[in-house]
């Protein structure tokens, strides 16, 4: 599909858009429509979770919201680029419509998928690393089928206010936390000595990196924060990149 550079797949993760965005959030919304752009007719697009900072599937209808983004995925489906989504802390209750809609896998949990001739581990991260006992409580919440069942006898106001009391304001990594990351990541991957998998790429931490130990990589992608970052798998290399600085590396798209 993507013939002009071989097996292309863009990576991208934690950007927290909201349902109803403010000016700041809207520039950075405008920003993301155009690096979706960049996703039309490349092989893959994999949205590794925390795209929305809340997103929940009712039986008959859906919380008004995120237009924008999602005529903007409409638009890369159109091109042929298949689509993936991991689901996050924050919308890993995005659930039918979301996949009638993009035709992604409905289990939007972490799953390996050979792209490129690579064997990669998609996961959002969230779990991970380890995390305080407040946190771990959160995600047991969001990711367990009793603890949807109880969500949906709930009033979507009343959930979307829990939720964002739950989750907390999203942030970039500080500099000693990055580092605590950094050393958590490089124990896990030295632990994983018999992964069915060549490269994992995960979101979640907000704060890129890359590690290797043996035949085996991880890779952290940036929030859509403080840097617009993403990861691009292109001819067998793995790069993580921001789009405010590498808009256009396929050499297609101009710059706006």
């Amino acid at each position: 599909m993507s013939d002009l550079h071989g097996s292309t797949t863009l990576f991208v993760a934690d950007s927290h858009f909201h349902l109803v965005p403010d000016a700041a959030e809207a520039r950075r919304v405008a920003a993301f429509v155009r690096f979706l752009e960049l996703a039309h007719g490349v092989d893959d697009l994999v949205l590794l979770g925390d795209i929305f900072d809340f997103w929940f599937d009712y039986p008959h209808f859906r919380l008004d919201g995120y237009d924008e983004i999602l005529g903007a995925l409409d638009d890369v489906r159109n091109t042929g680029t298949r689509l993936h989504f991991i689901g996050g802390n924050h919308d890993i209750w995005a659930a039918d419509y979301f996949h009638r809609r993009y035709g992604t896998d409905p289990d939007a949990n972490a799953r390996i998928l050979e792209l490129g001739g690579i064997r990669v581990l998609l996961n959002h991260g969230d779990g991970l690393l380890g995390y305080d006992w407040a946190y771990n409580t959160f995600r047991a919440i969001v990711r367990n089928r009793a603890g949807i069942l109880l969500a949906k006898s709930l009033h979507p106001e009343t959930l979307y206010a829990l939720s964002t009391w739950l989750s907390g304001a999203s942030r970039s990594a500080t500099r000693d936390e990055s580092e605590k990351i950094v050393t958590k990541g490089r124990r896990w991957l030295k632990q994983q000595d018999d992964a069915p998998w060549d490269l994992m790429v995960m979101g979640h931490v907000h704060h890129a990196f890359e590690l290797v130990a043996g035949p085996r990589r991880m890779a952290a992608l940036a929030g859509w924060f403080d840097t617009l970052g993403y990861g691009l798998l292109m001819d067998g290399r793995f790069r993580l990149l921001d789009f405010a600085e590498t808009p256009d590396p396929l050499d297609r798209i101009p710059t706006r």
